[in-house]
Order: structure tokens, then sequence, then C-alpha cells
């Protein structure tokens, strides 16, 4: 099944894992999210000096709320849409699984989850709440 992004993130290699698609200056070790063609904006790195790397998708929430108005044609709701931020250090925004809203700190995991798209079934990246001792 073809990604819905795959600029963005790749399969893990472990069950239906992902990896988020990111960029390191060699200098420094900061990090960009997403890889794009203007480089590293915190250090001024362009893109073909800067190291691509991939991200584990591990993290946790620092607030989440809940979308009940669909904010683009075809977007299902509710959607949990949070803050978090990844094990690299690095913040940004994701969709969490489910309907409850997880609490700050409540660690998460991306994954890949087939949704429906204008021209076929694509794999989505998402984050799912890891349960405790898992």
């Amino acid at each position: 099944m073809e990604l819905r992004d795959p600029s963005l993130y790749a399969p893990s290699g472990s069950a239906d894992g992902a990896v988020l698609l990111a960029l390191r200056d060699p200098a420094s070790g900061a990090l960009a999210f997403p890889r794009t063609p203007y480089g590293i904006g915190a250090t001024g790195t362009p893109s073909e000096a800067a190291e691509p790397v991939e991200l584990s998708g591990r993290g946790e929430v620092l607030v989440c709320v809940t979308v009940h108005q669909p904010l683009s044609p075809g977007m299902k709701v509710p959607l949990l849409v949070a803050r978090l931020r990844l094990e690299e250090g690095l913040v940004l925004d994701g969709i969490i699984e489910g309907t409850e809203e997880p609490r700050p700190g409540t660690p998460v995991r991306a994954v890949l989850v087939p949704e429906d798209a204008e021209g076929g079934t694509r794999l989505a990246c998402r984050f799912r709440v890891v349960e405790s001792g898992a």
C-alpha cells in the first residue's frame, strides 16, 4: 500500500511502526522536520550540507485537543490533535489515534494506518498511545 506522504515518514520495519524523515546539521546536531529543500532554518545549514536522518517516532504528549469541526473537505471528526515532544527533542504536531484525549506526559509512537483517500487507500502516519508495560 502506498504512503499518503512519503516525504514525511516511512515504515520503520517493525509491524505498523513509522519513522519520521528529518535533516541533521553535521556540525551542531540540530534537527529539522520535515526535510525541506531549504535546509535547517535554526542553523542556516543548506539541505545539501545536512544529513538525512530517521527519527524514532517515539515521544510524549505535551497537550492534546479534540477537533469537532472539519478543517478541510473529507476530514473525519472528532479528531485528536496533539503537540508532541519526540525522544530526539523536536516538538511537532500530530494526530493521535482514538477518541480520548491523552494526558500530558503520555508516551506515544508513530504508526502507519490505512486511510481512505482520493484515488484509493493509503497509509497515513498517526500517533498511538503506548500502553504501560509495552
